[in-house]
């Protein structure tokens, strides 16, 4: 499966974070509970009690990566879904319903120069509904055969591959002009930005094609993997291995600080934020064994970062343990 995949190489790749809230006038009966992908399947904890329930479990559904919030629904949700891939079925992003039921799937497009085993993994909805999504891609140090997609509205049945040349893809997000930030998981490690104009329809997928650049580039964070906005407008990114961090980054993706580091925060996977500034990320507990490095069975947590009344990030604090490689967190407003 993807994160066991990914860690064997030691390139991890795996984050969700993403806020979804319902249509519904009567807020008091809308909570935020605390999404978290692990061993194929999805959780979701009661932020308030603790309560755990398994949403997806992995015999129905094999789920990973990012989690987006599907536009002009009832509290649908999309992520990565690529069940019965041993047997040829295709990958590609599954639409949920608030139960965790599946409403439709949307299939990745194949590329000349794809891996074998495509991974979809990020996916992020703009102010147009269109929906951009990545594919990892192989997980070498040197590969660049990851992809950024945009899939078009309405029934997103139709897409354009915008670049198929990406180092291992990892989580998208959208900043305020409509860029596409989107991590590369491999040292040196950066953020790319895809900026306008990006194709109308499938029929321009050859003849318009978006402007890329860097937005962050920091020899300290070696491997980027989760990206989310900030309470103040600006960026977390999490590193997972090389070295494990969450840095907080400004709109022109200058370093401000470093949130959190050391032996002491496990592996910061998947990140995201409540209503109150919270940060939660998953910890995949990597050990190196002889030289084998991935994630220990069972020993994954999630966890989260609190700030004091001065803004200052508090000593990570476990929520949840025993998860076998957990690749990502979600903080969903749900009915």
């Amino acid at each position: 499966m993807l994160l066991h995949r990914l860690l064997l190489s030691g390139i991890l790749a795996g984050l969700i974070s993403v806020a979804l809230a319902c249509d519904d006038s009567d807020s008091s009966k809308r909570v935020e509970k605390l999404f978290s992908a692990q061993a194929n399947e999805l959780d979701v904890y009661d932020l308030t009690t603790g309560d755990k329930t398994v949403l997806i479990p992995a015999e129905r559904n094999n789920v990973n990566g990012q989690i987006c919030a599907v536009p002009h629904t009832d509290g649908h949700f999309l992520m990565g879904e690529d069940t019965d891939q041993k047997n040829d079925a295709r990958q590609g992003w599954a639409e949920f319903d608030a139960e965790g039921v599946l409403v439709k799937k949307y299939v990745e497009p194949e590329a000349p120069n794809e891996p074998d085993q495509p991974e979809p993994y990020g996916c992020a909805f703009d102010s147009e509904d269109r929906l951009f999504t990545s594919d990892i891609g192989d997980t070498n140090f040197d590969s660049t055969n990851g992809k950024l997609v945009l899939f078009f509205p309405p029934g997103y049945q139709k897409s354009c591959i915008l670049a198929p040349d990406i180092r291992v893809a990892g989580m998208i997000a959208l900043d305020d002009d409509g860029s596409v930030l989107l991590t590369e998981s491999v040292p040196p490690g950066r953020v790319l930005r895809f900026s306008a104009p990006f194709p109308k329809d499938d029929s321009e997928c050859d003849s318009v094609k978006p402007a890329k650049a860097t937005f962050i580039e920091d020899p300290d964070m070696g491997t980027p993997l989760g990206i989310t906005r900030a309470p103040n407008g600006n960026w977390y990114v999490s590193s997972v291995f090389v070295l494990p961090a969450i840095r907080e980054y400004d709109h022109n993706g200058t370093f401000v600080r470093t949130i959190i580091d050391g032996a002491d925060i496990g592996n910061p996977a998947g990140i995201a934020i409540d209503s109150d500034g919270t940060i939660y990320y998953a910890d995949l507990a990597i050990v190196n064994n002889n030289g084998d490095i991935g994630p220990e069975a069972g020993k994954g947590t999630v966890r989260k970062v609190e700030f004091d009344s001065d803004g200052n990030p508090q000593t990570p604090v476990i929520i949840a343990s025993g998860y076998d490689y957990p690749d990502g967190v979600a903080v969903l407003t749900v009915k």
